[in-house]
């Protein structure tokens, strides 16, 4: 029988069901995403779940980055260790503030995935509003 997993984010479905999928490029990408997006210890059960992505986000652009790749890398080999980590790449946009973290991994079914997760940078000597003019 073929994994069934809620589709994140959380949705109702026209027949008024939740919403749910099968497809496991999509159950994972959901999974990396929670564990990305999750601070440690902010799960009052789980401490461990989750990186220790934000506070990169005060660091410069070059110690983040560094910061991103050292957290993906340990979130993989701690939380999800069912994946196979291919690569992890990131660009900053200066205007926008936004650093782009693409991963790739591979399924256990040997599917070659890529999940893109976006962090805002509030880095920077000046208020955002100064800097963006």
């Amino acid at each position: 029988m073929a994994e069934k997993a809620i589709v994140l984010p959380f949705s109702i479905n026209s027949f008024g069901r939740v919403t749910d999928t099968t497809e496991m490029s999509k159950i994972w990408a959901d999974r990396v995403r929670s564990v990305i997006g999750t601070a440690l210890r902010e799960r009052v059960m789980l401490p461990d779940f989750g990186t220790d992505i934000p506070s990169s986000v005060f660091e410069t652009t070059e110690e983040a980055d560094s910061q991103i790749q050292t957290e993906v890398i340990r979130a993989f080999n701690e939380q999800l260790s069912a994946l196979t980590l291919d690569e992890v790449s990131s660009t900053f946009d200066e205007f926008t503030g936004v650093m782009n973290v693409d991963i790739t991994y591979a399924l256990p079914n040997d599917e070659v995935v890529n999940t893109s997760i976006g962090l805002v940078s509030i880095a920077g000597t000046a208020p955002v509003y100064e800097e963006l003019q």
